[in-house]
């Protein structure tokens, strides 16, 4: 039973983990303005604020995509799972 709830619940999941991510109170309380204040710093320091920004996107790009492949793979996993034990009963 359990098995085939995994195989519909994924997808949702990974959605579900990505607005985490990206909405977490405690990600944006915490971590999200020390990385904004160190652009910031960076900016004033050396005027090219293109450059801050891009590094900035970068950072919470490589989040978002890293936990979006680390949930494809474990549906993927979870799939083969389930395609061994339909072959093997």
């Amino acid at each position: 039973m359990l098995p085939q709830a995994l195989r519909v619940i994924i997808p949702p999941l990974t959605n579900q983990y990505l607005n985490l991510t990206k909405n977490s109170s405690l990600a944006v309380a915490i971590g999200y303005p020390d990385i904004v204040s160190i652009a910031n710093t960076a900016m004033n320091q050396t005027g090219r604020a293109v450059e801050c920004i891009a590094i900035l996107m970068a950072v919470y790009l490589t989040i978002s995509l890293l936990t979006s492949v680390l949930m494809n793979w474990y549906n993927a996993c979870g799939h083969q799972r389930t395609l061994i034990r339909k072959l093997i009963s």
